[in-house]
């Protein structure tokens, strides 16, 4: 009688500390899906894309040199910029309660067996929570990749506005430039000429000018003005595909036009990526 009560209190104490154990045990998955994974990076990415144009734009108020047309364009720029952030962060929020509750061990898992000999019912929670984890596993990857697709069609039309934005910010701050070196040669260009009769130095624009400089400088100065992009080729197609310093921006229009199956809006998307890509890439 007092061995069969020692073994039924044996046989309770080892259920009780297999149900306290499992309870506390740790979730299948210790380390972040590559979906949670790949959603962080995207929001580290675009704040640090955020942080780098606000410096931009600040640098441009400081300087007192840009018109106000082109700090608006930075501005709008930004504001683009920072929709996508808010987007990435609202997409980490909802992937990061999804694995919180993935962590938590579901009810099933804890469930005491009756009708069972103690090493019977050990087994069966052990089966209970091994198939418990992997539904979750399951319900969790699809639960992240949904939340990930519906986010992927707002940030791709997000990632145009801020790529049109940035070409724009861009384009603006050249023209800008450009006028004022216009104005720099226009003055250069009244200046008074040499004395009637005073020969041009060797070394002057006018000597240049009139090809007394060495032989090749005149086919020189015209290939350096015209350039490659002055009706030349441009820049050939695919120079600007890797991926190696992408920010948010090429990053996410990239990804879109990888994943794009219509062939239209894939090459337009391609060619939003290269153009935005040459647009970041001039001073």
């Amino acid at each position: 009688m007092a061995l069969n009560l020692g073994r039924h209190i044996t046989g309770g104490f080892a259920l009780l500390v297999l149900v306290l154990s499992a309870s506390a045990a740790p979730p299948s998955t210790t380390t972040p899906p590559p979906e949670l994974q790949k959603a962080r990076d995207d929001l580290r990415l675009s704040q640090e894309t955020r942080d780098r144009i606000a410096i931009e734009v600040e640098d441009l108020k400081a300087s007192g040199n840009a018109s106000p047309a082109v700090v608006t364009a930075y501005e709008t720029y930004l504001a683009r910029v920072q929709d996508m952030v808010v987007e990435n962060q609202n997409l980490v929020a909802r992937m990061e309660s999804a694995f919180s509750v993935h962590n938590t061990p579901s009810p099933a898992a804890t469930a005491p067996v009756s009708g069972a000999e103690p090493e019977d019912r050990i087994k069966a929670l052990d089966r209970q929570f091994n198939e418990s984890l992997a539904a979750f596993d399951e319900m969790l990857l699809r639960e992240l990749r949904i939340l990930q697709a519906a986010s992927a069609r707002r940030m791709k039309g997000m990632a145009e506005a801020a790529a049109q934005a940035g070409r724009q910010a861009g384009e603006k701050g050249r023209e800008t430039a450009g006028e004022k070196g216009a104005s720099a040669e226009g003055a250069e260009a009244s200046a008074p000429e040499p004395a009637k009769g005073e020969k041009a130095g060797p070394g002057s624009d006018q000597a240049k000018a009139s090809g007394g400089g060495k032989p090749g400088d005149a086919a020189g100065a015209s290939q350096e003005a015209g350039g490659w992009g002055s009706g030349g080729t441009g820049a050939p197609p695919g120079a600007y595909t890797s991926s190696a310093d992408d920010d948010i921006v090429a990053r996410q229009l990239r990804e879109a036009a990888e994943k794009e199956t219509d062939p239209e809006l894939k090459a337009k998307l391609w060619k939003e990526y290269e153009e935005y890509k040459k647009s970041r890439s001039k001073p």
